[in-house]
């Protein structure tokens, strides 16, 4: 069973920041004021996770999980949007079905969606991970959530596809590789996917960290 002990100035403080850390509501916990802070003292309270921590909840459920915490997050950062989530299944990595949740963000206006996606999807690229942190810490398991702001992913991603499409073609015709741009983790993995059933040629990642790149070499014979 999972519970923290917390200290702050009052009980309620030390509720909520115990509730943040566990990544949990009021109703999936039981609260124990140990001390409640009088005559200047911090208050001391231990926060219980009650819920069957067992029970692997519905891609369905994590979900509503998802949309709810970032439309949280977005109420925070006073950005006045709705979210849509999207559940579909896609191929993973080695042609196994997965299951994807995706977040539509869209209603805000056009600067405070440019803030969320910020320099080359950078922001974008944060957002979504805090969101899979928190989301992961309510539902003991690390789901793959992807967040779209104005639609700018899938615009992304089919100006990867065409890429990697025309890099292909420039491959097979001249006989040499390519080296595509540094990309970020799910960027490659699309350009990977756009070109996996090409038996002309085959993709690789070389480099590390953010000079991390794609490169795609003609067929060996």
């Amino acid at each position: 069973m999972k519970r923290i002990e917390i200290s702050a100035r009052t009980v309620a403080e030390a509720v909520e920041l115990a509730l943040a850390q566990l990544g949990r509501d009021r109703d999936e916990v039981a609260i124990e004021v140990l001390d409640p802070g009088e005559n200047g003292d911090e208050a001391l309270v231990r926060v219980t996770v009650v819920e069957d921590e067992e029970e692997r909840p519905s891609i369905e459920k994590v979900s509503a999980i998802a949309q709810r915490i970032l439309e949280d997050l977005l109420e925070r950062m006073d950005i006045h949007a709705y979210v849509t989530a999207v559940v579909s299944r896609v191929p993973g990595p080695q042609g196994e079905p997965e299951d994807t949740i995706t977040l539509h963000v869209e209603g805000a206006d056009e600067e405070a969606m440019g803030l969320l996606i910020g320099r080359r999807g950078e922001t974008l690229r944060s957002l979504q991970f805090l969101l899979n942190l928190l989301v992961s810490r309510r539902v003991h398991a690390w789901p793959q959530l992807v967040v779209d702001v104005g639609n700018y992913r899938q615009r992304r991603q089919e100006s990867l596809e065409s890429l990697a499409r025309r890099m292909a073609e420039r491959v097979r015709q001249t006989g040499r590789p390519i080296m595509l741009e540094p990309m970020a983790a799910y960027e490659r993995r699309i350009v990977h996917l756009a070109l996996r059933d090409d038996k002309t040629i085959y993709t690789e990642s070389s480099g590390e960290g953010e000079n991390r790149k794609i490169v795609i070499y003609p067929a060996k014979s």
